[in-house]
């Protein structure tokens, strides 16, 4: 523990330090292999809006913007949960989303995660 004394008005501050991580339990080379072998053949992965070609449907999965940005994304019907079909993916992203159209600039549209469906 770290004291430090305040002159200006005699506190006392005290610095607890922060606890270790646990470590984590060792993995068995077989259950690795396994594991990553199912995984790889079960479904596609979560990726960026952006990464998404035309054509394809995804399930919107994380909306990370400025809160102004995702209240609005929100308040258009692109939440998470939402399905959305990429209609375009050069430049901006154009979106169908409930029925609407959405067009994205490349930063936002980096900042949402998808999980495309197969």
């Amino acid at each position: 523990m770290r004291t430090f004394l305040n002159h200006a008005d005699n506190a006392v501050l005290r610095l607890i330090p922060r606890r270790k991580a646990p470590a984590a339990l060792p993995v068995l080379a077989d259950q690795a292999v396994a594991t990553t072998a199912r995984s790889a053949a079960a479904a596609p992965t979560a990726c960026a809006l952006t990464a998404c070609i035309a054509g394809s449907r995804a399930t919107v999965l994380e909306v990370r913007c400025g809160d102004v940005e995702a209240c609005r994304l929100r308040a258009l019907g692109l939440c998470e949960g939402t399905s959305v079909d990429v209609v375009r993916s050069r430049g901006c992203t154009l979106l169908e989303v409930r029925g609407a159209r959405l067009a994205l600039g490349a930063a936002i549209a980096s900042g949402i995660t998808v999980l495309p469906v197969a």
